[in-house]
């Protein structure tokens, strides 16, 4: 969409706009209302009277039939372009929640980030907000809809922990005591293992790990949940792990912050 890049093409229609569905004498209020110096309306209007997109009637700055068009075009592209793309979307309406406290039918709740999972409130005020579908005591699920506003939470952090190769046997021995206080001085909620020499150390310093199998995806859902969490194994398999996380940070916004720890 043209409008969309090019910043002063979106200018103009705002101009246009204003002047086609109001009454403008004079630019400073056309500048306010826009959110621009009126020395760049100034200079945006000398520049579309030269096109022969504005004129002056009444001394009233008005669309010609060529800015109308200009502009009536544009916004109808701009909206078939967001109905498309909104179609292509999956827009949340409604949620599940875990009630923290006793809700009623047709209550109005609060979300929030809890541990990982998404619980809700009775008239607790939130940056995402909506209303009980059901009723439902604490603990038990509630169903939400009317949906307004982002859950605000921030994502979490993992720390990857690199142990020696279990092939190099000159340098495989790792001091125990030194690896759990490392562990114990990160903010960590999860903790996975990557393969059998995690595994064996784990149960060396009596972890019992949080993600067994497949991992780097669960410790990835986690952080975006809001939790930190560790990842341990060997070299190569930590470098696999490194490597999902970099390609989905590739296709998100809210990147996953990580840290790397030699073992030794």
């Amino acid at each position: 969409m043209k409008i969309l890049r090019e910043k002063s093409l979106s200018t103009k229609i705002l101009i246009l706009y204003e002047i086609y569905t109001n009454h403008y004498s004079k630019l400073a209020p056309i500048a306010e209302k826009i959110g621009v110096t009126q020395q760049a309306i100034s200079d945006y209007m000398k520049k579309m009277i030269q096109q022969d997109l504005v004129q002056k009637i009444d001394k009233e700055y008005k669309p010609t039939i060529k800015g109308t068009y200009l502009m009536q075009n544009e916004l109808i592209q701009l909206k078939n372009s967001i109905d498309e793309r909104i179609k292509n979307m999956t827009l949340v309406k409604d949620c599940v929640a875990l009630a923290k406290t006793r809700i009623e039918h047709q209550e109005p709740v609060g979300l929030f980030m809890e541990d990982g999972w998404l619980v809700a409130y009775a008239n607790k005020k939130s940056s995402s907000i909506g209303i009980a579908k059901k009723a439902a005591n604490a603990g038990e699920y509630v169903t939400v809809g009317d949906l307004e506003g982002i859950i605000d939470h921030a994502v979490g952090k993992l720390y990857f922990y690199e142990l020696p190769a279990p092939f190099n046997i000159q340098k495989n021995n790792v001091n125990v005591r030194s690896f759990q206080r490392l562990l114990q001085s990160s903010n960590i909620d999860k903790i996975g293992i990557l393969d059998v020499v995690a595994k064996s150390m784990c149960q060396k310093i009596g972890i019992k790990p949080d993600f067994e199998f497949d991992a780097t995806h669960a410790a990835i859902d986690s952080a975006h949940r809001g939790l930190n969490a560790a990842l341990i194994g060997y070299k190569e398999k930590i470098r696999e792990s490194i490597k999902l996380v970099e390609e989905i940070n590739e296709k998100h916004n809210e990147k996953i912050n990580y840290d790397l720890f030699s073992v030794k």
